[in-house]
């Protein structure tokens, strides 16, 4: 027996050209977030091209992997546990991994706080498109912010806590908008879930979410979400990692 009670509405051509480009943006910009790490820590040109070269390689990996599986129909089974969560824990596991891998670690270093920060302005057209599949009966309500997912929050925030930061460091701005974010990451991720055509399901209003039985739409699991978070924790490593000290975004070679 399928996970699928009934087939997802196909979203519209401009919405899913929409996403694909923010999923793509996003692979990017962990691309160039760890080529413009190595100019900051002063690496030789040959160490930097490796880590950029390695970055873009693993990146694509993970999104023909994960949209793979979408495209597969594995995630459909019914079985316990479920595939789909395995693949929604597995993609968290993935995004914490490797925040505090040295890859994370070269990125708290070497990238700006205000990038860092800003980068998860893309929660907010990403809400939009949600917002759009909702109007086209894709999701259900609760998915928008006309329902219980205030994600959109994040995305405003995150574009006004990096302008700010472009001009001074202010940690509480910073902590602010980490605990807002996350925050609102948790609930909108616990939605989903509690959305979708699993045991725990507690929306049972239709459409359920399907997003992560079909290609591409399952990369909003590992790409957008796990990317949430793992901006969240980079996030929150940097103001560990510098303490105290304001007006320091780059710290001395690593590894």
């Amino acid at each position: 027996m399928s996970t699928a009670a009934a087939s997802m509405v196909s979203p519209s051509s401009p919405s899913t050209i929409a996403f694909v480009l923010l999923v793509l943006g996003l692979a990017a910009s962990l691309v160039a977030g760890v080529a413009r790490a190595g100019r900051a820590l002063a690496e030789p040109a040959a160490r930097r091209s490796r880590w950029t070269l390695g970055t873009a390689l693993g990146i694509t990996a993970w999104l023909a992997l994960t949209g793979a599986l979408s495209a597969s129909g594995a995630l459909e089974h019914a079985m316990l546990p479920p595939p789909l969560a395995l693949f929604a824990g597995g993609s968290m596991l993935v995004a914490i991994a490797a925040a505090f891998s040295p890859l994370g670690t070269r990125l708290v270093h070497g990238v700006p706080i205000a990038a860092l920060v800003g980068v998860q302005g893309f929660r907010l057209p990403l809400e939009l498109v949600l917002h759009a599949w909702k109007e086209q009966g894709v999701l259900p309500v609760q998915m928008t912010f006309e329902g219980h997912n205030f994600d959109i929050v994040s995305g405003v925030l995150a574009l006004g806590t990096a302008a700010l930061l472009l001009r001074k460091t202010s940690r509480p701005a910073i902590w602010l908008f980490n605990a807002v974010g996350l925050a609102l990451l948790l609930a909108v991720a616990s939605i989903a879930v509690l959305s979708s055509p699993l045991p725990i399901r507690a929306y049972h209003n239709e459409p359920a979410v399907l997003l992560a039985l079909y290609f591409p739409y399952g990369w909003i699991i590992p790409i957008c979400v796990g990317g949430a978070l793992f901006g969240h924790i980079l996030i929150f490593r940097w103001l560990v990692v510098f303490g105290r000290r304001p007006s320091s975004t780059a710290a001395p070679a690593i590894g």
